[in-house]
């Protein structure tokens, strides 16, 4: 373990050895050649790492630009997918829960979430009750990980203790009972890392242009290396197309059983209000007063989340946004129940939006499809995984490997269950946390300290190192939020980052957390460190900060 965590501070995987990677893709002949660097692929290239095959990783975008940053931040089991029976699915997704939080202990947070009765609701109180019962029975029964505490039944003025600011009007009953917050992205990355560290060659802003074939299977991928605009060529024995809401646009052969498309995207979309405005302590599970559909209220530090819509999406599924009309509808829900929530947008920090890559199913609503993932081969030997849902990527990675070995693709690659439920390298307990902090004596507020625990990990310990050698890497970004110019500096030696947008939106959550009025300051002060590690001038961190104003700048809508 130690070996491989030396691997993750090696600074390797940067942009400045972008042009030997690309080479490399070039020259070498690959086990696998995924595409798309979302959850998906993060998943499988961290699968076929761990059983030691080549694998090289490409994606047009940044890795997890699309529907894997943009989610509710949450691994959760999907308890309303009990409504539609599907046990195999939340006990699916609840298990791998159960199991990120054990070896994500920093990234992976329990959250208490308060279903709630309300007269004339959906939602009578038995059938609360009864669903917080069968979702933790199905999560920890038989199961080596168990959830975070257990379920409780709740009576109205337990409720009210637990959220003052909540209508008391016609409320019921309810329960609590407990998923796991997460950062999206930052999932993916540490995912792909860990693939990395072992051999993985992974490359953002490399888009996948055509197949090479021989005889009629593919062999091979064109590319196109959008920062050079330079074509070239990677070759492999097996590709798999795990693009999410791309899938129909990479798959030129369906077999005669799959849907064409197979892709029914669905937004979602969130707003992110301070926790001032929304006085609410934990995660509510509220439904819309205009269909009934659910969607979330959050505490998640010191702001309030709430999200997400389930509509049917037509448009460019590269820029999804928050329109008026979402945001008031996600606003309603939530005056109906928090009715002193000031929810004008005026107070409003930021919004996201994201499409579902959600698998095509006759006659069922947007709502109503499932989040199962779904797997199968073209004619020309393409392997394509798609669907699924963020908690599931492991699972979803091992059911592939399931195919390949049924395939005989890999000699001696056997099945193994579980195979992959092991310890994420930079994986870090609390109390090894705290034990560092104590014999390092770092001079950092707790914040600050607690932020870098909770985003980077044991990589939390190489950026204090590095803080420690140069004070001025302690400076806050802003005073009154935790981000630090140290972890701009880990994160752009470390992560594969060509863009300014890379690290306010994905590498960390600056674009959601920071008030869109600010993001000017902060775009200026991260474009200015990564002008001095990268060697921009003026005229291209200009450049860079005004593409990530230009994208703050859509998700505010008034």
């Amino acid at each position: 373990m130690e070996s491989l965590r030396k691997k993750l501070y090696e600074e390797k995987w940067n942009f400045k050895n972008r042009d030997a990677l690309i080479d490399k893709l070039q020259k070498e002949s690959y086990d696998i050649i995924i595409i798309g660097g979302g959850i998906t692929g993060a998943g499988v290239a961290r699968e076929a790492a761990l059983r030691g095959l080549k694998v090289a990783l490409i994606d047009k975008q940044d890795f997890a630009a699309g529907t894997s940053s943009r989610s509710t931040k949450m691994a959760h089991g999907g308890i309303r997918y009990l409504e539609s029976y599907e046990f195999r699915l939340v006990r699916e997704a609840t298990t791998e829960r159960n199991w990120l939080m054990a070896h994500l202990p920093h990234l992976i947070r329990p959250i208490r979430l308060i279903p709630t009765a309300w007269k004339g609701g959906k939602d009578n109180v038995s059938r609360v009750h009864l669903g917080v019962r069968i979702y933790d029975f199905l999560s920890n029964s038989f199961s080596k990980f168990k959830t975070y505490k257990k379920h409780e039944i709740l009576e109205p003025e337990e409720i009210i203790e637990l959220e003052p600011a909540i209508k008391k009007e016609g409320l019921l009953g309810g329960a609590s009972y407990y998923d796991t917050f997460v950062d999206d992205a930052r999932l993916v990355l540490e995912s792909i890392k860990e693939a990395v560290i072992r051999g993985t060659d992974a490359l953002n802003y490399v888009e996948f242009k055509s197949f090479i074939k021989e005889n009629g299977k593919i062999v091979g991928i064109k590319c196109l290396d959008l920062e050079k605009n330079n074509k070239f060529e990677i070759k492999g024995k097996q590709i798999v197309n795990a693009t999410g809401i791309w899938t129909d646009t990479i798959v030129e052969n369906y077999p005669d059983d799959i849907p064409k498309p197979v892709i029914r995207p669905t937004k979602g979309v969130h707003l992110v209000y301070p926790i001032d405005k929304i006085k609410v302590n934990n995660a509510m599970p509220i439904r819309s007063i205009d269909d009934n559909r659910g969607m979330f209220l959050m505490r998640r530090g010191n702001i309030a989340l709430i999200g997400t819509t389930d509509t049917d999406y037509k448009e460019d599924l590269d820029i999804p946004y928050c329109t008026k009309e979402d945001a008031d509808y996600v606003i309603r829900a939530v005056k109906n129940i928090f009715p002193q929530s000031e929810l004008g947008y005026e107070n409003l920090i930021s919004t996201f939006a994201g499409i579902r890559p959600l698998v095509m199913q006759k006659g069922k609503s947007e709502s109503e499809l499932s989040r199962d993932h779904l797997i199968f081969w073209s004619n020309d030997g393409l392997l394509t995984i798609t669907g699924g849902k963020l908690t599931t990527n492991r699972k979803m990675a091992e059911d592939l490997f399931k195919e390949l070995i049924k395939h005989k693709v890999f000699s001696g690659i056997r099945r193994k269950k579980n195979f992959s439920k092991q310890k994420f390298i930079i994986g870090l307990e609390k109390s090894e946390w705290q034990k560092f902090i104590e014999n390092n004596n770092p001079k950092l507020d707790q914040d600050i300290l607690d932020h870098l625990y909770q985003q980077y990990g044991h990589g939390a310990m190489k950026i204090i190192e590095i803080c420690q050698k140069d004070n001025a890497l302690k400076e806050r970004l802003l005073p009154e939020h935790p981000f630090i110019t140290g972890e701009i500096v880990y994160s752009l030696k470390n992560e594969q980052i060509p863009h300014l947008i890379d690290v306010l939106c994905r590498r960390t959550e600056m674009a959601i957390l920071i008030h869109h009025k600010k993001q000017k300051i902060v775009a200026e002060k991260v474009a200015k460190i990564m002008a001095k590690e990268y060697g921009w001038n003026e005229e291209k961190k200009s450049e860079e900060i005004k593409i990530h104003l230009d994208h703050i700048k859509k998700t505010i809508f008034f």
